[in-house]
């Protein structure tokens, strides 16, 4: 980061700015394209397994991070969600560590009580009562197909 000549500021901070163009051109999400939401209507506690392996391997994670705590962003940026992001700025923790630490939290808490291990939430899981954020997850995809399939025999 540099600082911003443009910015006159009114006290002794120092403005900053990114010094290259966001989104970062090399960054895993621009380059590996996925089927989820980056920004979703409704923001899960836990980033999708998906989603946060992209981000844990970008080496522009931290730059992404900045830009997301710097421009209260929306959505899932560097692994966290927006409620991550407000919660590393109370705790004046704004680093990938704390952010990590932040999401293994919410997972726990996500599966805290699961009917199974972490990673095998699935619809069948869902059906025997394991309502976790993982078997949720997996309700909700097999529900969209079922309404697709729904929707393309009516139209048929």
């Amino acid at each position: 980061m540099q600082p911003d000549p443009a910015a006159h500021p009114q006290t002794d901070a120092v403005a900053v700015s990114l010094s290259r163009r966001f989104p970062i051109e090399d960054a895993r999400c621009a380059t590996h394209p996925v089927d989820l939401e980056w920004v979703p209507d409704h923001e899960r506690a836990v980033v999708p397994p998906q989603l946060a392996a992209l981000c844990r391997r970008c080496d522009g994670r931290a730059n992404c991070l900045l830009w997301a705590l710097a421009g209260d962003e929306q959505g899932y940026w560097a692994g966290t969600t927006a409620a991550d992001r407000t919660q590393l700025r109370t705790l004046g923790q704004e680093t990938i560590e704390a952010a990590d630490w932040l999401q293994q939290r919410a997972r726990h808490n996500a599966n805290d009580g699961a009917l199974h291990r972490e990673g095998e939430g699935s619809h069948r899981w869902y059906r025997k009562g394991c309502h976790c954020d993982e078997c949720k997850a997996a309700n909700a995809v097999a529900r969209a197909s079922e309404r697709a399939n729904a929707k393309a025999r009516a139209a048929a």
